[in-house]
């Protein structure tokens, strides 16, 4: 926060605030219910897309959608990948 004076001798005030995007993302699950909204959310907050993810956890971006938006459950050793990839 600050007070300046311009060229034409206004007095500007500053005001710095901090806003999370995401917050306004109506895909953007702010209390997550499920293991697909933790995975989304998590990913969102990374700023990672369903691709890297699913480079990363070598599978499929349709199975990433499945998970996060059908709340499909990953095998038990792709959900440890994730848990580490993500930091569930």
């Amino acid at each position: 926060m600050g007070f300046s004076i311009n060229a034409e001798g206004r007095l500007i005030y500053t005001l710095e605030i901090e806003i999370n995007l995401l917050d306004f993302n109506p895909k953007y699950p702010k209390n997550p219910k499920n293991f697909g909204e933790r995975i989304r959310k998590k990913r969102m907050d990374l700023g990672l897309t369903m691709k890297d993810i699913a480079e990363k956890a070598g599978v499929s971006e349709t199975t990433v959608y499945n998970w996060e938006i059908r709340n499909r459950k990953p095998y038990r050793k792709t959900e440890e990948k994730l848990r580490v990839i993500l930091g569930l």
